[in-house]
């Protein structure tokens, strides 16, 4: 939101109605969409956030972070949030909640700031700079290969 705020181009995607719907009632354009199926603008995005333990999706981060290298244009960045230093990379299952229903089980991952090296092997994408805020951790992210 912020970021449009300030004339950025912006697209927010998820596969969850509610998230998009949210999203789109802040005045930020956004689609419900897997990340892995075709998106608007694929290799040519600048930059991509991902928020709120979101490299864990699926249980299989160099999946998911070797797709977004795939979104980015050269010089393309990563931002993304991390568990603390000392976790690792954990792999297992998890079930959303809420006061009535809860969903089935699926994969979900946790990368530990002293993982990320790990998770981003292959990818394309290579550590930049790790950073803390409080108690928060965050790595930027950057493509791999020749710059334009």
């Amino acid at each position: 939101e912020q970021l449009a705020g300030l004339g950025h181009l912006v697209l927010g995607i998820d596969i969850v109605a509610e998230a998009v719907r949210q999203t789109c009632a802040r005045g930020v354009p956004a689609l419900i969409r897997d990340v892995f199926a075709p998106v608007p603008g694929e290799g040519r995005w600048r930059t991509a956030l991902l928020a709120d333990g979101n490299i864990g999706i699926g249980g299989h981060p160099r999946r998911l972070l070797s797709r977004v290298a795939a979104l980015l244009g050269p010089g393309g960045r990563v931002v993304t949030d991390l568990a603390p230093n000392g976790v690792g990379l954990r792999t297992g299952s998890v079930r959303l909640r809420t006061a009535t229903t809860q969903s089935v089980p699926f994969a979900w991952s946790v990368v530990g700031a002293d993982a990320i090296d790990q998770a981003c092997a292959g990818t394309g994408l290579a550590v930049e700079s790790l950073l803390t805020a409080g108690e928060r951790w965050f790595a930027v992210l950057a493509k791999q290969g020749l710059s334009r």
